[in-house]
């Protein structure tokens, strides 16, 4: 808890940006309902050995992607990456939880956190560097957008309590394929041979992963929000998955003349004003804290250019559902094509 407690503390520092700070905060927060449990008496014996590991690897990898010496936008996306991966513990300890759903959360967990650690290590015993550790084309940075971040997107839609039982399990099932490949990708232990066919099985797991993601929230009985309420919660789940680069460059030309004189530092969310506008909160580089509107229209259709559907669901996990929503509301009402966020499968 000590540990939890400083992680935390770090994040203060006003020149965080708020999207990392919510997100250390509630993987600390995911953690100590494992920590809760933990002390239960009524908790499993080998359950309370499952959650003491998970809170020791989860504390361990939040420490070492939340270092100093991790790029800012890498440890933006391994921060959602941990705090994704660890939201199912309140599930883990619900003793309502199936066993065999559980056993899948665990193992999600403890891989993924695992690979996202590993991510960052540089070299082992003088004989891996780092760049053996990610596979053999991809940065690390790379290894993380491609890789990690959508398998992360399954925990998130698995603790949904939205989604339906046999969707959770089968979600749960070809996400821990993917997850145990992760792993095996990240273990320094592991022989080039062995990481390159593991990488070639990835592939067409992680293919078959995100047409179950996509299956799993469309499944999910959701209420038909007002265009302004989807676009809200649309953008702000890509501003908190995308590269703030990519932001930057994408919306110069639609953020307020001051944001432009001082500089861009992190978008971080969307609140609903209307059908027609968002109020777009975002940190500038002198770490000031601002808000200005934003068109719907304008916004909406520029982010789609930015998350092709076929990384949708991937990347957004359950909000991926009001970008789809949003994108009909634009076409229904204004006859404006968000990307290919309204594209299926087989068009």
């Amino acid at each position: 808890m000590e540990e939890l407690i400083t992680i935390v503390g770090t994040v203060e520092d006003p020149r965080t940006s708020p999207q990392d700070r919510q997100g250390v905060v509630e993987t600390a927060e995911s953690l100590s309902t494992a920590l809760a449990a933990i002390s239960a008496p009524a908790t499993p014996s080998g359950l309370r050995k499952e959650l003491t590991t998970i809170v020791r690897q989860g504390t361990s990898t939040l420490e070492a992607v939340n270092g100093p010496e991790t790029p800012t936008e890498e440890r933006s996306m391994l921060i959602l990456v941990v705090k994704r991966t660890t939201s199912t513990l309140e599930m883990v300890c619900d003793p309502r939880t199936p066993q065999d759903v559980r056993a899948q959360m665990i193992a999600i967990v403890q891989d993924t956190t695992y690979a996202a650690e590993r991510s960052q290590d540089g070299a082992e015993d003088g004989s891996v560097d780092a760049s053996r550790n990610a596979p053999e084309s991809e940065s690390p940075k790379q290894f993380t957008r491609n890789n990690l971040v959508p398998a992360s997107s399954s925990p998130d839609i698995m603790q949904d309590r939205r989604t339906p039982p046999k969707e959770r399990e089968q979600l749960g099932h070809i996400t821990r394929q993917v997850s145990a490949l992760l792993k095996k990708i990240s273990d320094p232990r592991t022989s080039q041979d062995e990481r390159s066919e593991a990488r070639k099985e990835l592939d067409d797991k992680s293919a078959r992963m995100k047409d179950q993601q996509q299956q799993s929230v469309s499944a999910q009985e959701r209420p038909q929000e007002s265009l302004g309420k989807a676009a809200a919660f649309c953008t702000s789940a890509i501003f908190e998955s995308t590269p703030e680069s990519t932001l930057v460059r994408r919306l110069n030309s639609l953020v307020p003349p001051q944001w432009k004189d001082e500089g861009v530092k992190d978008f971080w969310k969307a609140e609903d004003m209307s059908n027609d506008m968002l109020q777009v909160h975002a940190q500038l580089r002198n770490n000031e804290q601002s808000r200005g509107p934003f068109e719907i229209v304008r916004l909406i259709t520029e982010l789609a250019e930015l998350v092709p559907h076929d990384r949708l669901f991937g990347d957004l996990s359950g909000a991926a559902f009001a970008c789809e929503q949003t994108a009909k509301y634009l076409d229904e009402e204004f006859g404006v094509t968000a990307g290919t966020w309204l594209t299926r499968a087989g068009d």
